[in-house]
């Protein structure tokens, strides 16, 4: 594409050494270029892409987009200077690869927990409807039968705009993505045309290390809904919310007298989609809602709390969206599989074990209420929290464990910078000290699972909390291969051969 083609529509503020050259492609990380491309220059909360540009400039590009205009750049090379790169570079890519999610048709799930679990399940709806559905997600981005490992929960805009133009050509019609806050606060969707926004809950404690305060946090999800999706150029637009979230009216207020249709779901009696009831055990959530005016059951084999509202949103939306009944009760009754969320490791052994993602207080209190739904003879949770993050969650989680749990191991989970043992005191800070009896650090995650699993007698429920799908521990500046799922498996099998050997 040429550069003049390129930049048509979009305000530059000033052009330097203009060349309508052709544009082989965009990139923003200098390593990632070739030839004849178009860096960008972004500034980040660590490093600034500006330092990067004479870097890219030696590997070949064409033209610069940059805010600074104070850097020097060869007379071959053309230079675009704009108020806001990352702006701009999001409407770059829409035009570079044409406007895909105008032709998708894309939905958007916001919220602090429950995003992944909704994505997978409106992913089951829409292929249960015989259509193929692109998924962007925490976990991986899938395009067609391809599966990438994600990198971040939303990626940048011109990644964004890469795969949905790769998702189009796999012959998909639909995708639904992941839209965490910092996606929103920083623009990485602009220029996604969104057809369907879902909130799945916010709460209190999550990236203040980014947003700083709470406020700050919510408006970032706000602004899913009353800038992206109210500005998406899609026709019947619709918003689902759930409105059991006390801040729920903050959402349908941004929503009052804009072009897009709001769907609530819910236990509240307002709720268009309302939860009348639930039942869990080991088998799954067995859900009562009205629609319509009627009863309706649904049945989900997604285990705990968290899933009865994640069951109740895809439900919500697929009513919105006009799915048949008898196809949303299809979708929900597969097992679909959520990697790292209440995911069950099961090796025949007398006592249960579900490896989770929940890292904030919220997340940990659904956990465990989840499993004490089970009826276990005792609940054993092992659980850190990530260095160099929101403080002030941590003694809030210890609070939870040691209210909910019956056994507390406390150890590591990403420390990052920060010395393990600081983290594990300030987590100890909000527990009791009547109940700290009930409370052990261990400061090695291995060790403190194959603890966890050798304490553990038949009936009880151990739950490994914290780090979910991830499968590395990052230690100052290293990262090293480490899965729960896999040192669960090792445990258990340790604990099989053991116990055989005292039998003999």
């Amino acid at each position: 594409m040429k550069l003049k083609e390129l930049i048509r529509d979009i305000p530059v503020r000033r052009v330097i050494n203009f060349n309508n050259v052709e544009i082989a492609g965009l990139a923003y990380d200098s390593r990632k270029v070739r030839p004849n491309f178009l860096f960008a220059a972004i500034p980040g909360t660590q490093k600034d892409g500006h330092a990067y540009i004479h870097d890219a400039i030696d590997r070949g590009v064409s033209a610069v987009l940059m805010q600074r205009k104070d850097i020097v750049i060869p007379s071959t090379v053309a230079g675009l200077v704009v108020d806001n790169t990352r702006q701009t570079l999001a409407q770059l890519a829409a035009v570079f690869f044409g406007h895909p999610s105008k032709r998708l048709q894309v939905t958007g799930i916001t919220g602090t927990k429950g995003k992944t679990t909704t994505a997978y399940l409106l992913q089951a709806l829409h292929q249960q409807a015989g259509e193929n559905c692109g998924l962007i997600s925490t976990i991986n981005y899938q395009i067609g039968k391809r599966a990438i490992t994600s990198s971040n929960t939303t990626p940048e805009s011109l990644d964004l705009q890469e795969m949905m133009a790769e998702i189009e050509r796999s012959d998909c019609r639909s995708v639904v993505m992941e839209v965490s806050s910092h996606g929103s606060d920083q623009g990485r969707i602009a220029e996604i045309h969104f057809d369907t926004g879902l909130l799945t809950n916010v709460a209190s404690h999550e990236h203040l290390d980014y947003h700083g305060t709470f406020k700050n946090y919510l408006q970032a999800k706000i602004k899913f809904f009353s800038q992206y999706l109210v500005s998406s150029e899609k026709k019947n637009k619709v918003a689902v919310i759930n409105l059991d979230e006390p801040v729920a009216r903050h959402f349908l207020s941004a929503l009052a007298g804009k072009d897009v249709r709001v769907v609530t779901c819910g236990k509240s009696g307002k709720a268009q989609v309302r939860l009348v009831s639930f039942n869990l055990d080991r088998k799954g959530n067995n859900l009562k809602v009205m629609i319509d005016g009627q009863q309706q059951e649904f049945f989900s084999p997604l285990l705990g709390l968290g899933n009865v509202y994640n069951a109740l949103l895809t439900i919500a939306y697929g009513w919105a969206r006009n799915f048949h009944l008898d196809i949303i009760r299809a979708a929900l009754s597969k097992q679909v599989s959520v990697p790292g969320r209440f995911e069950i490791v099961d090796a025949k052994q007398p006592f249960s074990v579900v490896v989770d993602y929940a890292h904030t207080a919220d997340s940990l209190k659904s956990l465990l209420l989840s499993v004490r739904a089970l009826r276990p003879e005792r609940i054993i949770v092992v659980f850190g929290c990530g260095g160099d993050r929101d403080r002030s969650k941590r003694p809030l989680m210890g609070a939870v464990a040691a209210r909910l749990a019956d056994l507390v191991i406390i150890t590591s989970d990403n420390p990052r910078s920060e010395n393990p043992l600081q983290i594990i005191q300030d987590i100890m800070k909000g527990i009791s000290f009547l109940r700290r009896r009930r409370c052990v650090a261990i400061v090695d995650r291995r060790e403190a699972i194959r603890q966890a699993i050798s304490f553990a007698r038949p009936g009880d429920f151990v739950a490994i909390a914290g780090k979910g799908h991830e499968t590395y521990q990052i230690f100052q500046k290293t990262v090293i291969p480490f899965d729960d799922r896999v040192e669960v498996r090792k445990a258990l099998e340790d604990l099989a051969l053991k116990t055989g050997r005292e039998k003999e």
